[in-house]
């Protein structure tokens, strides 16, 4: 009965489905309508025009020696220095000793909730330092020799990046925190300081590029949004477009760190992808291509 109950349904769904031949000449097109066309070749197919674009093959030779080419002594050196920042773009605010980290891993894990409601309440700057460096920061460093005989000190992070080449910054749009100004600020990992990057209109700005009604996500009431900007060609350079996927390959594991962190600390915080890329672009001084913005969380104390 349940197997004929189910057949009937299908077709009933079936009899008022259609697709449209002449599809490629609708100008509003909803994602509903993109499927029913999938057969339709004269449609964008953007998302599996990039998955075969980024696929590797065992006799892709261009792809053998753009890797190769990172073993040798010049790339090793480059990487080695990788956000050794060589001037300041703004002003610099110290990170306080974070506030250590007392939740046992699988505590974190069952607990993690998307929390969109938050009071208001300002973080303290040691949980902000917390959770930049155990999301981003500099967690070990091991010395790589070269064929010279001397060697180059690499650093490590906590979250794994593809090739070790990092092509993820992390940035915090500050709404309410202790002791700093509100402002976008680049964390550098090697000084472990945040870097000023833009004032309280950037903020602004880019609170009005999420799409997402406030009843639903309260990002007037969190204390920070966390920001992932990617620079893809640091890793399309050595992996091609096979990079890009690792550039969202670790955004995700940082965004994971954020929850985990978070929770821990007895904070809140939610995955948001819902905004306006070329506002926040522009709110952030990024170009949406060689450099733009991933992924953001948001953070502050649950209501």
């Amino acid at each position: 009965m349940v197997e004929a109950g189910l057949a009937k349904a299908t077709v009933a769904i079936s009899s008022y489905r259609h697709t449209s031949p002449g599809a490629e000449a609708i100008g509003l097109r909803t994602q509903g309508l993109r499927y029913d066309n999938i057969d339709e070749a004269r449609l964008p197919r953007v998302a599996e025009d990039f998955l075969v674009a980024s696929r590797t093959n065992e006799w892709d030779r261009d792809g053998a020696l753009s890797v190769m080419d990172y073993f040798a002594d010049p790339m090793i050196a480059t990487f080695g220095r990788l956000d050794q920042d060589s001037f300041l773009e703004g002003r610099t605010y110290a990170l306080p000793q974070p506030n250590p980290i007392g939740m046992e891993l699988g505590e974190s894990v069952l607990r993690r909730r998307s929390v969109r409601l938050f009071t208001g309440d300002s973080m303290s700057a040691s949980d902000l330092a917390a959770l930049l460096i155990y999301t981003a920061g500099v967690t070990g460093e091991a010395e790589v020799p070269l064929t010279t005989g001397a060697h180059e000190k690499y650093y490590f992070r906590a979250a794994p990046s593809g090739g070790g080449l990092y092509p993820v910054e992390l940035y915090v749009a500050v709404i309410n925190v202790n002791g700093l100004p509100k402002g976008v600020y680049r964390y550098s990992p090697r000084r472990n300081v945040l870097v000023e990057h833009g004032r309280a209109m950037s903020v602004d700005e880019l609170a009005a590029s999420i799409s997402t009604p406030d009843d639903q996500l309260n990002t007037r009431g969190a204390a920070a949004i966390l920001l992932f900007g990617a620079t893809p060609w640091r890793s399309m350079r050595k992996y091609g477009p096979r990079g890009l996927r690792f550039v969202f390959h670790e955004a995700g594991a940082m965004s994971e760190h954020v929850h985990l962190i978070s929770t821990s600390l007895g904070l809140g915080s939610t995955d948001c992808s819902s905004f306006y890329d070329d506002k926040a672009n522009l709110a952030l001084g990024f170009d949406g291509q060689f450099r733009f913005l991933a992924h953001m969380a948001v953070v502050g104390w649950p209501a």
